[in-house]
């Protein structure tokens, strides 16, 4: 798409006789690549305090400051899907090396672990995860890798497969999923 931009820019101004050097320039800029995965967010609040919505039944995905313990591997960011009844599952995003795909999981029906707790088993880990897939950052329509939790809030997330996921685990009937898109809601304190 920049490229048909620009090349319309281009021709536009030569057709016109106004191809100045800096109007080219500004035409050369939009078809310079970027890094693949790396999208600009508007949304001014870090993703540790941002909170999203889904406009099919109204789920919510609001994350927050990982603690310690809950920071392992290669956990970037922790969050909680809340319904809209308000019941909780809990949640992470992993990245892979920063060459992969973020990926996400949620659980249900299992007590998350606490400071003083042992991990849970991968067996335990197993039986109460319902979802695990790939997590995009969406910035201007444009998808990319999820920020840190310190970095800006992306404008949309898409949680793949979620909804579909959910409905055949945690949903009480067709319906009451998640859409797999969630959209920036607000900002806490």
């Amino acid at each position: 798409m920049r490229v048909l931009v620009a090349v319309v820019v281009a021709l536009s101004l030569g057709a016109c006789g106004g191809a100045d050097t800096p109007a080219l320039e500004a035409a050369a800029k939009l078809v310079e690549p970027v890094e693949l995965g790396q999208t600009v967010s508007s949304i001014d609040c870090p993703l540790e305090k941002a909170a999203y919505t889904e406009p099919q039944a109204g789920w919510e995905l609001r994350f927050r400051a990982g603690k310690p313990w809950e920071m392992h591997g290669m956990t970037e960011s922790v969050f909680d899907l809340v319904s809209p009844k308000g019941e909780v599952l809990w949640g992470e995003i992993a990245s892979n090396m920063g060459t992969s795909r973020d990926v996400g999981a949620v659980f249900y029906r299992c007590a998350k672990p606490g400071p003083n707790d042992a991990d849970l088993s991968e067996a335990q880990l197993v039986e109460c995860r319902v979802w695990d897939n790939l997590v995009y950052s969406l910035n201007g329509g444009e998808p990319g890798f999820m920020p840190t939790g310190e970095g800006n809030a992306p404008e949309r997330i898409l949680v793949t497969d979620l909804g579909r996921k959910i409905r055949y685990s945690v949903a009480e009937g067709p319906g009451d999923e998640p859409w797999d898109v969630f959209t920036f809601k607000a900002c806490a304190g």
